[in-house]
């Protein structure tokens, strides 16, 4: 008889995590997921699409680039979850750099969870469309739950890429100024005009930083290490891993 062929497993990480950005990247694959020797992973990724689960990105220019395909869409629906749909062309590098720092900080072990932009625009997608206030809302590139019980268990962060209109910043500045759920704001970028901007914003909208936060990062800091690198606040410098730190000091004090 002949030797029982082992089948394969769900590739069940990677479908997870494109479910909540719409892609997987051979880059972040190879730098979070894959653990074998590289020929092995050379298979392994390319069976993510032989098995049927993941397909190439429709834009012939993300060569390295996979979607969700229809089996994969099963597996999340025996889960009760819901994928969110892939990223345009002209919006990957962007979304690419977010999903880096939400892996970057979930392989650190600072979050408990993260969600991303497509994420909360899928849940409220409803209400955005019949809402007066919802067609107006700024939903954050990413939303972070930070690890422990510190003073800023959710945190907001915006990757900005290029400068907005001063209205436009305004306008993000007046969704946060009533965003309750969200502790902190975190501003990362390249440019210093964009922070500049925004500092103009929150002035004119009186934004109420005292007590919401907000703060800035450097765009190479934060691709690199977010969890050590610097947020730069009006009343000094801090880290997401100093947050997580302070917040597990706290809960041995309470002990």
């Amino acid at each position: 008889m002949g030797r029982a062929v082992k089948p394969r497993a769900v590739p069940l990480r990677e479908i997870l995590f494109a479910a909540k950005t719409g892609f997987l990247s051979k880059p972040l694959w190879h730098e979070f997921f894959a653990q074998r020797s590289r020929a092995q992973n050379a298979r392994i990724w390319n069976n993510l699409m032989d098995q049927g689960y993941f397909r190439s990105h429709p834009s012939k220019m993300l060569r390295n680039v996979l979607v969700l395909a229809p089996k994969a869409l099963e597996v999340l629906q025996k889960q009760g979850l819901v994928a969110v749909t892939h990223p345009h062309i002209s919006l990957f590098d962007h979304d690419e750099k977010v999903a880096r720092i939400a892996l970057c900080l979930e392989k650190a072990s600072v979050v408990n969870d993260f969600t991303t932009e497509a994420e909360l625009k899928k849940k409220f997608m409803l209400w955005m469309k019949t809402a007066p206030e919802g067609k107006s809302t700024k939903f954050p590139d990413l939303i972070l739950d930070l690890r422990g019980t510190g003073q800023f268990q959710r945190v907001a962060i915006e990757v900005e890429q290029s400068l907005k209109s001063l209205e436009r910043y305004k306008s993000v500045m007046n969704s946060y100024a009533n965003a309750k759920t969200i502790q902190a704001v975190i501003f990362i970028s390249d440019q210093q005009t964009i922070f500049n901007r925004i500092g103009r914003a929150m002035t004119a909208v009186h934004y109420p930083s005292w007590e919401r936060p907000v703060g800035f990062g450097l765009m190479n800091e934060w691709l690199k290490s977010p969890d050590t690198a610097n947020i730069h606040l009006s009343r000094g410098v801090a880290s997401i891993r100093q947050w997580t730190s302070l917040a597990k000091e706290n809960l041995s004090l309470n002990k």
